[in-house]
């Protein structure tokens, strides 16, 4: 049976490295230090509740994934790291429906299906991780397992999600130590759901552009 904080702390680590978020990125989002993070991912210290919900908002993940340890295991580890790359692969689409490229195989240009990659995974006795690419654009990720079953880890909706969570992240990690700036994206952020916000955000924005000189047309 797997250790509960173990296999926890494994799982954050597998959904923040499938999403390409750093740690450093995530122990900010949620408002603990990286070093606190890290010993949560390794199984050392164990989050408490409020920590383990901004983790699942920030991951854009239902509390169940977390402690879905059949699912989540250490047989990524290797694919993620890129140290291990028998158990993943990218794939791109062709002419044919449900046939695709293999991507970086030695130069030489492989078709498969969905059919054998499930095969793989027989093959390996372990699940494979397979990534879709559409128009050199992620599309997918699918663990196909060794007993014929597969589960989609990514679909595109997550996908883009996660460039925009990125993005915000990006940005917002520039500007979150200017507090007119920060208290701006945050005001925006509650427009969004409250009229008052917006309210107040309308009137900032008119005051903004009074400031610089700016007219409506």
């Amino acid at each position: 049976m797997t250790n509960f904080k173990n296999g926890l702390g494994s799982n954050i680590k597998y959904l923040r490295k499938v999403r390409n978020i750093t740690q450093e990125d995530l122990a900010g989002v949620i408002g603990i230090h990286s070093r606190q993070l890290s010993k949560i991912e390794t199984g050392e210290h164990f989050p408490s509740c409020k920590t383990l919900e901004k983790v699942c908002i920030t991951l854009n993940v239902q509390p169940r994934e977390l402690f879905d340890f059949e699912f989540l295991t250490n047989e990524y580890e290797g694919a993620l790291d890129g140290t291990n790359s028998e158990t993943v692969f990218q794939v791109t689409k062709t002419k044919k429906d449900n046939v695709y490229k293999l991507r970086n195989t030695e130069g030489k240009e492989k078709t498969c299906t969905d059919a054998s990659m499930a095969n793989t995974a027989k093959n390996f006795n372990k699940p494979v991780l397979v990534e879709y690419f559409d128009e050199k654009k992620s599309s997918k990720i699918v663990a196909f397992y060794p007993d014929g079953t597969e589960k989609v880890i990514r679909n595109s909706v997550d996908i883009e999600a996660q460039r925009n969570l990125n993005y915000m992240v990006s940005e917002f990690r520039k500007i979150s130590k200017d507090k007119p700036s920060s208290d701006f994206i945050k005001l925006s952020l509650d427009a969004l759901k409250s009229n008052d916000a917006l309210i107040k955000l309308s009137n900032l924005i008119e005051g903004m552009k009074l400031a610089r000189g700016i007219e409506d047309k």
